[in-house]
């Protein structure tokens, strides 16, 4: 668990990216936590470092979701999608990918950065998962990897894209669609006896 100090740098840190990109100062994260600037280098030690734990930070819950052997398979890919869809499809999760996208081409290594401590290793877990799945019989998943791009696809896609330029959703767009994707995902993987 975090001191407060750092929580409160963690969280200035989080907006901070997400409304400015990779590009804000140091100095700016510091006055949006209310903390002094070697206050804010006592707890993490450059950007870099500030910017891997916030991406962690982000990633937990799915994470942990995934992680959890206790779930049924379909609990788990419901759970896993409340969880991915809280990060990614959020006003701040927008705002994040927006502003990583707009720097990437600036920022290269942090792109692949937060490709890699984000979506990219909660898909290489999703596909373990499903690997695992489909060595027990509980799905027809022959290629784990591909399983993951479509229910990340699903989960985001053009609805994500919509919210990126700003065209209002016209119906709830947020939660009530979690269940039916989630549901016509293990249909199209479901183990046929």
């Amino acid at each position: 668990m975090l001191d407060p100090t750092a929580d409160k740098i963690l969280q200035a840190a989080k907006e901070a990216f997400y409304t400015q990109g990779y590009r804000v100062s140091m100095v700016d994260i510091a006055k949006r936590a209310g903390v002094a600037k070697q206050t804010l280098y006592n707890h993490f030690d450059n950007k870099e470092a500030l910017f891997a734990v916030v991406m962690q930070g982000c990633k937990a819950e799915a994470a942990a979701i995934l992680q959890n052997q206790t779930l049924s398979i379909e609990v788990k890919m419901l759970q896993f999608a409340y969880a991915l869809r809280h990060v990614a499809m959020t006003p701040s999760g927008i705002a994040g990918y927006r502003a990583m996208t707009a720097e990437a081409h600036h920022f290269p290594e942090v792109a692949a950065s937060f490709y890699q401590q984000g979506a990219g290793v909660l898909h290489q877990q999703l596909a373990s998962v499903l690997g695992q799945a489909h060595q027990q019989g509980l799905l027809c998943c022959e290629s784990p990897t591909l399983a993951a791009d479509m229910l990340f696809s699903m989960l985001t896609g053009f609805e994500r894209s919509r919210l990126l330029l700003g065209v209002p959703q016209g119906d709830d767009g947020t939660d009530a669609r979690v269940k039916p994707i989630v549901d016509a995902f293990l249909r199209a993987f479901i183990h046929q006896t």
